[in-house]
């Protein structure tokens, strides 16, 4: 009999160490950290799809006034979202949906948002808002609460004093102005109607255009040819703080040689055009197309030095 009760004692205290363990696994899981830098990386938010996620930032103030969702930005009062240059893809800028039924109520203080994540199925998949953005991912059944002084880094003040500035919307024109350059030949003018009427089918830039949309006093790109563009850039971060934006600076004259050499090869004629005009599909007409020779490594180049940006960017938190 002792060998029965024995057994039966060691089973329950069995059951009692496990018990524990069991209900470890029925409490809630604390929200994952994000950061706007992590936030940039499809491959490690696949890795946390469908979780309860956590991140610090402020509404900008172009989120929609019904609060049906907010655009999210690691930086105070700015107005609209960042886009890649001559995309609609979504730069620096998450998108927050709230509970189904509720809205959110605009604030200009640093929030903290809670919701769950949820990612594209592929990278080269985006999901699309009313404003045509496309996005990887998006936060959604959420909700925010204001950040106390103890939440927010110490880093503020000097990130406030850039926003305040106005030199991160700066750069990214910055940022349109070289991609022009590295790829004019990509740009469209749509389809119009003349002064006498009659419908003008769009095309893909000429030669003559890009020129015209850079040289042109008044032009669409022309702020970016004028002398001592660059170097006012660089006077304004300095003017914020030479040692800790230094980065920086460095980023804006590494744009410069790379807009020097873009135009270079477009003011030398360095490109190619189809020698039948090809159809585009887009515009439904035919028309010729001209291709860069060095198109690719200006894109490539153009692509590294937007990455090192906006990393500076999400490197910011509060």
């Amino acid at each position: 009999m002792k060998g029965i009760y024995l057994k039966i004692i060691c089973l329950a205290l069995a059951l009692l160490c496990f018990l524990p363990v069991i209900g470890c696994g029925k409490k809630n899981v604390d929200p994952v950290k994000l950061s706007f830098k992590s936030a940039s990386t499809y491959d490690y938010l696949k890795t946390i799809d469908g979780q309860a996620v956590t991140i610090n930032g402020y509404m900008a103030t172009s989120s929609p006034v019904d609060g049906s969702f907010m655009f999210l930005m690691n930086m105070p009062y700015q107005s609209c979202p960042f886009c890649l240059p001559n995309t609609s893809q979504l730069s620096n800028t998450l998108e927050v949906y709230p509970e189904k039924g509720k809205s959110f109520e605009y604030t200009t203080q640093a929030i903290k948002v809670t919701g769950t994540l949820m990612v594209a199925p592929s990278e080269d998949q985006f999901f699309t808002d009313e404003f045509g953005y496309e996005f990887n991912f998006k936060i959604v059944d959420a909700s925010y609460s204001i950040l106390s002084a103890d939440e927010i880094s110490s880093d503020l003040a000097l990130w406030q004093q850039i926003a305040e500035s106005g030199i991160v919307s700066d750069l990214y024109n910055m940022y349109d102005y070289v991609n022009f350059l590295c790829a004019w030949n990509t740009y469209t003018v749509n389809t119009y109607t003349d002064s006498n009427g009659n419908l003008v089918k769009g095309y893909y830039l000429y030669p003559t255009d890009a020129l015209n949309y850079i040289t042109k006093k008044g032009a669409q790109f022309n702020y970016g040819y004028e002398d001592g563009y660059f170097d006012s850039l660089v006077s304004k971060i300095e003017s914020i703080d030479k040692e800790k934006l230094s980065s920086l600076v460095k980023n804006v004259k590494d744009a410069e040689t790379l807009a020097k050499k873009a135009l270079y090869e477009l003011e030398s004629g360095n490109y190619t055009r189809s020698e039948q005009p090809e159809y585009l599909e887009k515009f439904d007409n035919y028309d010729f197309v001209y291709t860069i020779n060095k198109g690719e490594e200006l894109k490539d180049e153009m692509n590294s030095l937007y990455k090192d940006f906006t990393a500076w960017i999400s490197s910011w938190e509060m």
